[in-house]
């Protein structure tokens, strides 16, 4: 196992060569176990459709790259595409009264982004959406999708089973935003970004954890150096590595087995 100040170096200073270092050094098989889908790529919804509804949208699906941080959506912009995630994990966020922002609503490879403009009579977001970690996506035109979607009874029902399991996330993130403790927030974060992304390393800055859980950065950095010190995970500048998933999973809130449950 690589010591505590080369971890710290190669956070900083490489993500693959880090990547390759974590696996080579023998991490625990339930970690290892983790990441066996990482090769799997493509949107569920989408691959979850009949091939003959898959041919038809294709012509109308552009594939895009997603930058980190990079804002979708914000509020009350119109929605002019859907996107469906294929690597990409996109969050959305509601604005305090203070002006921090708060994580609502994680998406990935599960879902799409952008569905108010098919079920809102506005076509306006309404909330600030934005990528979390970077990756590709599929996007298409929300007039064209609205087209298919009124003449398409198994994508009505694709689409319904997952806006039902965003809306119980909105739900019980609401919840676990009000009642659990900022560390029981913060494993369950970084274990649902992982579940979505597939990545050994996560792109996650200190900033970018205290504005998805609406704290501030000094509570994120004294947290993220509990976990540290717990073993659970390793950290550097604009990283995160997941060392010990189970313990990491241990300490998380009881939302994250409800929420993972139904991804």
């Amino acid at each position: 196992m690589h010591s505590s100040g080369n971890l710290q170096s190669n956070l900083s200073g490489g993500y693959d060569h880090y990547d390759t270092g974590l696996i080579s050094s023998g991490y625990s098989k339930t970690r290892r176990m983790s990441v066996t889908n990482a090769g799997q790529r493509g949107n569920i919804l989408l691959d979850a459709l009949p091939a003959d509804l898959r041919a038809a949208m294709e012509p109308s699906l552009r594939p895009v790259v997603l930058t980190k941080e990079q804002f979708l959506f914000q509020e009350d912009d119109r929605l002019d595409f859907v996107y469906f995630p294929d690597s990409a994990v996109v969050s959305e966020f509601k604005m305090l009264d203070d002006g921090r922002m708060v994580e609502i609503a994680v998406t990935g490879r599960e879902g799409a982004i952008g569905l108010s403009s098919v079920y809102s009579e506005s076509h306006l977001a309404p909330n600030f959406t934005q990528v979390s970690q970077a990756g590709s996506a599929r996007k298409i035109s929300a007039q064209t999708f609205e087209k298919l979607l009124r003449s398409n009874e198994k994508l009505r029902d694709n689409l319904s089973r997952f806006v039902d399991q965003y809306i119980r996330q909105i739900s019980q993130k609401a919840i676990c935003n009000m009642y659990h403790s900022v560390k029981e927030r913060l494993c369950t974060w970084l274990l649902m970004i992982q579940d979505r992304s597939h990545k050994e390393i996560l792109n996650v800055t200190h900033e970018q954890i205290a504005r998805s859980l609406g704290i501030y950065r000094p509570s994120a950095t004294s947290i993220a150096l509990e976990l540290r010190r717990g073993g659970s995970i390793q950290y550097g500048r604009g990283a995160v590595a997941i060392l010990d998933r189970q313990l990491l999973e241990s300490d998380a809130c009881t939302c994250y087995r409800r929420l993972s449950t139904a991804y």
